[in-house]
């Protein structure tokens, strides 16, 4: 064959992951990367390195670009011409920017999807569930079966600023969860407990309690009526407070805990009869 059936572009840690996948599915694959050693281990799995973006993009349907922000796509591929090409980027950025970019790559004769990878490099993969597309809905499905190399094809809507932000908010999510949980494992080491022991305890009750709220929570933002018969914000608040002075006991700053706490100091007043959901207007503006 002497038409690559794919390049990748930016060969850091997720993109040599993605050009391995590629490859590991006997895909021809270009590659190319500002520092050209990273490379070397590529080539010798039947890669072809090519010199720069432009000829990397050129004569291949296909084009996954993994940079580290958009500013930097653009950079890459300003001198590239990108007629018949999908350009696939999976650079991490703002909704804003996925948008800019998708028109940036059809005025310049490509097709545009953009993509979030969910997973570190390891979890990439058939039958992954790592990484999700948005834009024009015949160009995914014209590509889906050679990005089901990567994980399964998921296809997030026509709005090419979806990825980013899904992405943003999980990962939000994920990085206040994660500290909460140092955080929450560092109380429980002030008592002796292991954090092996705390997570055990955390996976067999916390989590599941956690994953019920969220659920009872979406259902109270949905309909707007945040009365319940459950425990309320003022009860949540009240052993919020008794945790938080008992971390500052022991010398710990409770930051994470401490800025919730702040929140619903300044509302259980008025919302403490409520469920806790109703902390969410309070949490999706700026407080004065």
């Amino acid at each position: 064959m002497t038409r690559s059936d794919v390049a990748v572009l930016g060969l850091g840690p997720m993109g040599a992951a993605l050009a391995r996948l590629f490859l590991k599915q006997g895909l021809a694959t270009k590659v190319w990367n500002r520092t050209s050693s990273k490379a070397e281990p590529l080539v010798a799995a039947g890669a072809e390195l090519v010199e720069d973006p432009a000829s990397a993009v050129s004569d291949v349907p296909l084009a996954v670009v993994c940079l580290d922000r958009y500013e930097h796509v653009r950079a890459v591929l300003d001198r590239a011409d990108l007629a018949g090409c999908t350009v696939v980027n999976v650079t991490w950025g703002t909704p804003d920017e996925a948008r800019t970019m998708s028109c940036w790559v059809e005025e310049r004769g490509g097709r545009y999807l953009d993509g979030n990878i969910y997973v570190y490099p390891d979890g990439l993969g058939p039958g992954s569930a790592g990484l999700s597309y948005a834009g024009d809905r015949s160009v995914f499905d014209e590509h889906a079966d050679v990005l089901s190399v990567l994980a399964r094809p998921t296809y997030d809507g026509a709005d090419p600023a979806l990825p980013n932000i899904l992405g943003s908010a999980g990962s939000i999510a994920h990085h206040i969860e994660v500290a909460a949980f140092y955080e929450a494992a560092a109380y429980a080491a002030h008592y002796g407990v292991s954090p092996a022991a705390f997570l055990e305890f955390h996976e067999r009750l916390g989590g599941p309690l956690t994953s019920h709220a969220r659920h009872v929570a979406v259902e109270h933002l949905e309909s707007g009526d945040f009365a319940t018969d459950q425990a309320a914000m003022r009860t949540h608040f009240d052993s919020m407070l008794v945790n938080r002075s008992d971390m500052q006991h022991k010398g710990q700053p409770a930051t994470m805990l401490g800025a919730f706490v702040d929140v619903l100091a300044e509302v259980t007043e008025e919302k403490g009869h409520l469920a806790l959901a109703a902390a969410y207007d309070d949490l999706s503006r700026s407080r004065r």
